[in-house]
């Protein structure tokens, strides 16, 4: 008797209201009804020459016959699950980029494979974080391992993709991958096709993650923006919805020392020494402020231009620059560097009771205000001064391998033993690498000899000996946050999440008055 043969097969389930005529890219098709509940659509294969010869070999490989040639198609099938009909869609070859993912349901992939799979039998992840400069990366494991083998941040990680190994042998021994569409070999074919649907669908629906993957609802990226962009627009337009914030920032790390200004019209002259809701208005005609749109905001850019050269230094899109937190029916939503998320309300409500607290425990904290169009280094020369501290600021330190430095403190308080580390508002980014400069310098200063002595060779004046290992009790670590705001300190959502962390940490190293305060710009 013939073995049953195993197939390859990727799935995407198709939400709710929509039909294949919705989901299918535009082209010229053909089509095949397998049966009243699927139906088969192609594109017609045709042989053709590969790019590469005309563009590496010219004309000398002209009379050879070597051509490509590529499949692709997609099977649509209608199954009913419970009460309801639901369409999947199942392609071949290269029939996914048939497929307008937009009317896939997001997470259809990565929550089967995460009720399928046990914590110990993953193999590989795909991860987004979110702190900072959001980055995406791939962790592959020489063998099947624990999820706690890979380097998850459970609060700043968004986990895209997932490949393990099944604990159900209907699905067999070989493994299986979630994204956005769910990947099997399985002994499945036309024929049996709805039976192994509805078994992905009951493990979709399943909430065994739940114990073994919890963190995964912390973070959802949103993919079905339209409701949040048009939200954003009426607030730009009218400023009434008071569960709304919005304010621009640079969603990147800059030298501000070499910065001369911004424009909102790609112009070096009439600059503004930062990006802000109020500028960015006053900038538009009424006619573009009477129809503005998301297309508008994609489009147009803000500009940066460099103080030492009569050239730009660097542009992003308006879009890009806006960072926007809406509270719905307890749902927190958020807009971070072009893009939105969906934050799960106990991790939301965690994270800004320990904010909340964190500015009530810094509040007796108050540094010198800052001057208008003051640049950081020369704040931090006048911050000094007024608390009769030591300047440390671009003194790096030189340390590990390579070109490794790092920053002391931008200004030490000799009287109340305090590194003051101070940073421009302008996005997560910056802030990141704020509250990473604290930690970092911090740590190295309790734990390395050789840190220590190399930071006193640099400014001899640093009252300690770097041979007596200090006490962290004795110091305190003060970031300092200048913005031209009138209203209290509010950060991003995410820069938040990272400062917590960042302050755990500098707790656990035994630095127990750890402060964020606002310095006001005049």
């Amino acid at each position: 008797m013939e073995k049953e043969k195993s197939n390859k097969i990727s799935v995407y389930l198709i939400k709710t209201g929509f039909f294949p005529a919705d989901v299918l890219k535009k082209g010229n098709y053909s089509q095949l009804p397998l049966s009243n509940e699927s139906i088969f659509y192609f594109d017609k294969s045709h042989s053709y020459k590969p790019s590469w010869i005309k563009g590496f070999f010219g004309n000398k490989l002209d009379d050879i016959e070597l051509f490509n040639q590529s499949s692709r198609g997609v099977c649509f099938i209608k199954v009913v699950i419970g009460s309801e009909e639901r369409f999947f869609a199942i392609p071949f070859g290269y029939g996914h980029s048939m497929i307008k993912k937009y009317y896939c349901v997001d997470d259809f992939g990565l929550k089967t494979v995460l009720n399928l799979v046990d914590r110990n039998s993953i193999r590989k992840i795909g991860k987004r974080t979110l702190s900072s400069e959001p980055k995406n990366t791939i962790e592959q494991l020489s063998k099947i391992g624990n999820i706690s083998d890979f380097g998850i941040d459970i609060e700043q990680d968004l986990i895209e993709e997932i490949t393990g190994k099944p604990n159900d042998l209907y699905f067999g021994n070989n493994l299986v991958t979630g994204k956005v569409a769910f990947t099997a070999s399985v002994k499945a074919n036309i024929s049996n096709a709805e039976e192994f649907l509805k078994k992905c669908s009951e493990y979709y629906k399943k909430e065994y993650y739940k114990k073994n993957f919890a963190f995964i609802d912390q973070v959802k990226a949103i993919k079905d923006t339209k409701e949040w962009d048009e939200k954003l627009i009426e607030k730009l337009k009218n400023d009434k919805d008071e569960n709304i914030d919005v304010w621009m920032a640079i969603p990147e790390i800059i030298e501000w020392e070499d910065v001369a200004g911004f424009s909102y019209l790609g112009k070096k002259e009439n600059l503004v020494d930062d990006i802000t809701i109020e500028d960015f208005k006053k900038s538009l005609s009424k006619k573009q402020s009477d129809s503005l749109d998301l297309d508008f905001l994609k489009k147009n850019k803000v500009y940066c231009f460099r103080s030492s050269a009569d050239e730009e230094y660097d542009s992003w899109s308006y879009f890009k620059c806006f960072y926007c937190e809406i509270t719905k029916d307890d749902r927190k939503i958020i807009l971070t560097n072009g893009k939105w998320y969906e934050i799960a309300k106990d991790f939301v409500e965690e994270v800004e009771n320990n904010y909340k607290n964190t500015l009530k425990h810094s509040s007796k904290i108050a540094l010198v205000e800052c001057e208008e169009k003051q640049h950081e280094d020369k704040y931090n020369e006048n911050l000094a001064k007024s608390v009769k501290g030591i300047l440390m600021d671009r003194k790096n330190i030189t340390y590990g391998g390579g070109s490794s430095s790092v920053e002391f403190c931008d200004v030490y308080d000799t009287e109340n033993k305090a590194f003051i580390h101070v940073k421009n508002y302008y996005g997560s980014s910056a802030l990141s690498h704020l509250f990473a400069q604290g930690r970092v310098s911090g740590q190295l200063f309790l734990s390395d000899q050789k840190f220590r002595e190399k930071v006193k060779e640099k400014e001899s004046s640093l009252p300690f000996d770097p041979v007596v290992d200090p006490s962290p009790g004795d110091y305190k670590i003060i970031f300092g946050i200048i913005s031209e705001s009138e209203n209290n300190l509010n950060l991003p959502f995410f820069s938040k999440v990272n400062f917590k962390n960042e302050r755990n940490l500098l707790n656990t190293f035994g630095f127990k008055d750890v402060y964020l305060t606002k310095i006001k710009r005049k």
